[in-house]
């Protein structure tokens, strides 16, 4: 059985850090393109792939029919207006600024919550609500790297697959414990950000097969 594409309402406050978290990573992905030298249709489909690639991983496999990112074209063109703003205008950013890892950390944090509440409404179990926020947040950023042929970040020793994995625990936790809406938004992103930002800052990474 499919589940329309209106079936699963977010709550206004998630969809609208949904909406944030979707610019923050068009723009990671623009920004990508520009360093491999891309074309602006490299920019704006990285952008693209970026922002919503884990989204609609998320709605095939759950069954989410159309995605979220067709039914409502907003996330379309917040992706695509990024990617060309980032391409023209973009050109004195770098990746590796500490206020664009910082809204990376938060974006990852948004598209944690976002993926949990969906397959919890859709009615999943724990096991796959952890597995499809992590596919939500990560995803878009694996497709990217497939794309410039490079090792996808969630598979190096960096803490960032497993900073959203905290933040699902936390949302199954938050949940459980019948807290309210507001401490759940929040909390899911803070811990997820937190732990993002926290092993980033402190140079934390885990165990790394060697040589």
């Amino acid at each position: 059985m499919s589940l329309s594409g209106t079936a699963i309402q977010l709550p206004f406050a998630i969809h609208a850090l949904d909406l944030f978290g979707t610019a923050v990573f068009a723009l990671t992905g623009a920004l990508r393109a520009l360093t491999k030298k891309l074309d602006l249709m490299g920019a704006v489909v990285l952008a693209i792939v970026t922002a919503l690639g884990g989204g609609m991983m998320r709605d095939a496999l759950i069954g989410r029919h159309p995605p979220a990112a067709f039914a409502d074209q907003v996330y379309l063109l917040i992706a695509a207006g990024v990617g060309v703003l980032a391409f023209f205008w973009g050109r004195r950013l770098h990746e590796q600024e500490n206020w664009l890892i910082a809204f990376d950390a938060v974006g990852l944090g948004v598209f944690t919550l976002v993926g949990a509440t969906v397959a919890d409404q859709a009615g999943l179990g724990p096991v796959g609500i952890l597995f499809i926020a992590m596919l939500t947040a990560t995803g878009g950023g694996v497709l990217r790297a497939m794309l410039v042929a490079e090792i996808p970040f969630i598979l190096k020793k960096e803490i960032y697959a497993s900073a959203s994995l905290f933040g699902a625990l936390a949302y199954l936790g938050f949940v459980q414990l019948g807290l309210s809406d507001v401490w759940v938004i929040w909390g899911v992103v803070l811990i997820t950000t937190g732990t993002r930002l926290l092993a980033w800052r402190m140079n934390l990474s885990l165990p790394s097969a060697e040589a």
